[in-house]
């Protein structure tokens, strides 16, 4: 049996959080050990945000070619383009990984280690490297980051039939001639505009008979609008129940509430959802409480139920989003450093769904605001009425923002616009700071910028 190695903290993940953290505390004189299972950078830079906006940006431009007759000019588009989005997103992701182990095998006292962990006792981590050899570690303070993985229904004959997820869809060189996608999410809706303009015949399925449940019916009415011109169809209220492959053609059996219809394809998109990725790590070995969908249970200060051991990420069930990810590492990197205790209660997340244009959210939806009991005014415009829009062609969209009527402080927002995600981000550090709406109104913003639009947005209110 390998001896125990003691470092001052062992960081299970190599995720946005779990490097950051390493890579903070090694610098500070900290003896650091950092496992990862495979995906040196962990999910986002491999298989999740920077391949995905990757081909996203690939997919706009060559809609923009494909459409070239809005904007004076006529080009021809080139046939199929798979390979060659393919082969940029390959490039892309290779650059950061390989910016990654050069940042590793540079970063002092910080042991970066490529193997499965697991616990084996308490706060005794065994790790199978990539070698083929076993080491045991141990540390005062342990992290856990070890993200999600893709959820896959148990559907009769799925397996057998064959399916595609987030991961894998990324590395056909093929273009799929019908692509059926299971699920509606946001991935689901990302890689259907991706696969319709390249070429693709796209079919989504949701199992609910809303479409994007948790923004307001006007914005999602909006999003599924722009999408289904694209050529993109979409079956509500269903349940695939079976599945079955003869060559190359993928048999669906979508059950409803009105019975039974088979549904053919090329290829099947699993894109139903994320689940904990703690199966291999074994936390409840230590100490640490999972619940019951398999995420680690934590705190208000990303503390688990064992003392000395944290987890942040994916993997403690809280919003996944790298962006998260990032906010818990810079809570931990100021307690352990600094001894600076803040709470991860009241953040304001945003997010952003990377269709062409951007749906960016942020704080609460009308339907939100009026279920929690505020009083409100909504801001409503289309994308059309901005300048900046009408000369770039992306006149597509709506804008909206809720306010409590009360104090005029801005409640929330949803951009589904050019830049939806950048004009959010304006309204959110207006949020941070308590501005009111009528300051950013009447604030003086830059013509023509998207920016501008708020002068517009926040100006059309009425009292719904």
């Amino acid at each position: 049996m390998a001896a125990v190695e003691h470092f001052d903290y062992l960081i299970v993940g190599g995720g946005k959080g779990g490097k950051s953290l390493a890579m903070a505390l090694g610098p500070a004189g900290k003896k650091v050990a950092l496992v990862e299972e495979g995906q040196i950078g962990g999910t986002c830079i491999n298989v999740a945000c920077i391949p995905t906006k990757t081909m996203v940006a690939s997919a706009k431009l060559l809609h923009h070619v494909q459409n070239g007759e809005q904007f004076g000019l006529s080009v021809n588009d080139g046939g199929n383009q798979i390979r060659g989005v393919i082969d940029r997103k390959r490039r892309i992701v290779k650059g950061m990984v390989d910016t990654h182990k050069q940042l590793f095998s540079n970063t002092a006292n910080m042991e970066f280690i490529l193997g499965i962990a697991r616990f084996v006792d308490h706060k005794v981590v065994e790790v199978s490297t990539v070698d083929g050899g076993t080491r045991r570690l141990t540390a005062q303070h342990i992290v856990i980051n070890t993200g999600s993985a893709p959820m896959v229904p148990n559907t009769p004959g799925l397996a057998e039939a064959g399916y595609l997820t987030n991961a894998s869809i990324m590395e056909l060189e093929e273009l799929p001639a019908h692509l059926c996608i299971v699920g509606g999410g946001y991935i689901a809706l990302e890689f259907a505009q991706i696969f319709r303009r390249l070429g693709s015949q796209i079919t989504v399925l949701l199992r609910a008979d809303r479409f994007l449940p948790k923004e307001d019916q006007d914005i999602a009415a909006a999003v599924k609008e722009v999408l289904e011109k694209e050529g993109i169809r979409f079956i509500s209220g269903v349940e695939v129940s079976a599945v079955s492959r003869h060559g190359k053609t993928a048999k669906l059996v979508l059950k409803s509430d009105d019975g039974q219809e088979a549904l053919e394809c090329s290829h099947i998109l699993v894109a139903t959802g994320r689940v904990a990725n703690n199966e291999k790590l074994h936390p409840e070995s230590t100490g640490v409480r999972l619940d019951k969908r398999g995420y680690i249970e934590v705190s208000e200060y990303l503390e688990t139920s064992a003392e000395d051991i944290w987890a942040i990420g994916d993997c403690n069930g809280g919003p996944h989003f790298t962006h998260v990810s990032w906010d818990d590492y810079r809570i931990l990197r100021d307690f352990f450093l600094h001894g600076k205790k803040r709470s991860t209660k009241g953040r304001l997340i945003p997010y952003t769904l990377f269709v062409d244009p951007e749906l960016g959210r942020v704080g609460l939806t009308e339907q939100d605001a009026r279920k929690a009991g505020y009083d409100i005014l909504v801001a409503k415009m289309p994308a059309a009425k901005i300048p900046r829009a009408s000369t770039s062609g992306e006149t597509r969209g709506i804008l909206k923002a809720v306010i409590d009527k009360q104090t005029g402080r801005i409640l929330g927002c949803s951009i589904f616009a050019h830049e939806g995600g950048e004009i959010m981000s304006v309204v959110q550090a207006a949020m941070l700071g308590n501005l009111t709406y009528e300051q950013v109104r009447d604030a003086i913003w830059t013509h023509p910028t998207m920016a501008e639009s708020l002068n517009l947005l926040l100006a059309n209110i009425s009292a719904e």
